[in-house]
């Protein structure tokens, strides 16, 4: 598909989850997740001065889809079976959504979801198991999906603020500072209230 053609259904969301999910265990974990994130940054965007700016189905589509490359690395008990190589689960989600003909503007969001977005120095320097290229949102629905990502892991457990914070300042000082910058636009989700909807513990 081309950019501004139709948008996935949430129905096809879902069927592609489940063409690619090994199991029903792996697909609630993975599609549930994508759900909270869903849930997390159009939340956000409601504590935005000027949310008129953000296409929400378009964020809608690519935070339900961003982890579609993450069963490639689950075994059917819902265990991660490579740690180093998990990083490039949004390459290939972008590269299955792209042969799947989903929307080209969806594909480039998840390509650059990882953390705050990745830049080629940054990967470089890790170094990340990643091509030396710059992995970084170039638009508000990018950023959205990239800050919500940060509040909920596939554990599942939630992200507190401060928590994740901590983790970033200890290793990357300029994914912490995106980090601040973009709580200060979108603000701090309320991950106590999340933890008693889901039943997930709060990190």
């Amino acid at each position: 598909m081309k950019p501004n053609s139709k948008l996935p259904s949430i129905d096809e969301i879902e069927k592609l989850h489940r063409k690619y999910a090994p199991n029903d265990k792996v697909y609630n974990l993975v599609y549930g997740h994508c759900q909270i994130v869903c849930e997390i940054a159009l939340w956000c965007v409601d504590q935005m001065k000027d949310s008129s700016k953000v296409d929400k189905d378009l964020l809608r589509a690519s935070c339900l889809l961003h982890d579609i490359g993450t069963y490639l690395f689950f075994d059917e008990e819902a265990k991660v079976s490579n740690d180093r190589m998990y990083v490039q689960h949004a390459i290939l989600g972008s590269k299955i959504l792209a042969d799947e003909g989903i929307d080209s503007r969806i594909c480039r969001l998840v390509q650059d979801h990882v953390l705050m977005g990745l830049s080629k120095e940054e990967i470089a320097s890790r170094p990340f198991p990643l091509p030396n290229k710059d992995y970084i949102p170039d638009s508000i629905e990018g950023r959205l999906l990239c800050y919500g990502d940060r509040y909920h892991s596939k554990h599942p457990v939630f992200n507190s603020y401060d928590f994740f914070l901590k983790i970033l300042e200890a290793d990357l000082p300029l994914q912490a500072k995106k980090f601040k910058d973009w709580a200060k636009e979108f603000g701090i989700p309320d991950v106590k209230k999340l933890a008693d909807k889901y039943q997930h513990p709060i990190r």
